[in-house]
């Protein structure tokens, strides 16, 4: 790698070093995941999906929304989603840095295009981004920060033409128990700790996540610890053992039939089957 490249994001240190951005189309992305992609993950660097074909739904911040062709989800870092797609959808996903300079916004935005031009415009930007990619040569880190700027741009022309979102008490509570799982998610912590860290009970909390998505809080919680396992299995070397004492499990019998319950295989026979 030369000096001019893009400067990796940071991540966790039991994961493997990846360099952002990373543009791949949905059907690669989809084929790329560790586990199922409509359970609770969440990631260490934005990311955004461009669906141009097909429909689906996103679970972002533990709320729904539909998604049809030309539509823009962004999906900022440490925040908790899950996404299904039907119908042989087509589009890009793109992985982005942690670059606050570049102008994405703070918050998750689900967004469609509704004019040729604008939809010309994203696939332009896509497509510009990922050739500049594909070769070394001079200029090529700046080149690509420039590239992934356009696209915040992009994102913000057509954020600055909808109407403000003001969420309401019970939405903006989901929208921190989102994010103190996907942070939190390797402390151990049962979801009555957590509902107590929000001042709620247990059962508030849970009638809000049914009622939003369709799942207990516990659920959510679940998903998200097995995402973080399902992904140190497949990408580190890391025995069983370690990643159930780091995901705050007191046992790796525990964290075995844990695991077990919710993907139908042990940890080793995941890892081994899936590699």
């Amino acid at each position: 790698m030369t000096s001019d490249q893009f400067e990796p994001a940071e991540l966790p240190t039991d994961m493997p070093t990846k360099r952002l951005p990373i543009v791949e189309t949905l059907a690669a992305a989809q084929r790329r995941e560790a586990w199922k992609s409509d359970t609770a993950r969440s990631l260490d660097h934005p990311i955004l999906f461009w669906i141009t074909r097909g429909q689906g739904r996103f679970m972002v911040d533990c709320r729904l929304r539909g998604v049809g062709p030309n539509t823009a989800v962004y999906i900022p870092r440490n925040t908790l989603f899950s996404y299904e797609m039907f119908a042989q959808p087509q589009g890009m996903v793109i992985s982005l840095p942690n670059n606050e300079d570049a102008g994405f916004p703070r918050r998750a935005a689900l967004v469609r295009a509704t004019t040729v031009q604008a939809q010309g415009e994203l696939g332009g930007l896509i497509d510009a981004l990922s050739r500049e990619m594909a070769q070394l040569r001079t200029g090529q880190r700046r080149a690509i920060q420039a590239h992934v700027m356009m696209i915040a741009v992009w994102l913000d022309r057509l954020l600055s033409d909808q109407p403000a979102e003001n969420l309401g008490k019970s939405d903006r509570l989901l929208s921190k128990f989102s994010h103190v799982v996907s942070i939190g998610h390797r402390d151990g912590k049962s979801i009555g700790e957590f509902a107590s860290d929000l001042n709620v009970t247990p059962t508030h909390l849970t009638r809000l996540t049914q009622g939003s998505v369709g799942k207990p809080a516990s659920a959510l919680l679940n998903e998200r610890v097995i995402n973080a396992a399902c992904e140190a299995l497949l990408h580190t070397d890391q025995p069983v053992k370690l990643i159930s004492e780091r995901l705050g499990f007191s046992s790796p019998a525990y964290f075995t039939r844990a695991f077990q319950a919710q993907t139908g295989q042990n940890p080793t026979t995941f890892r081994k089957s899936r590699r």
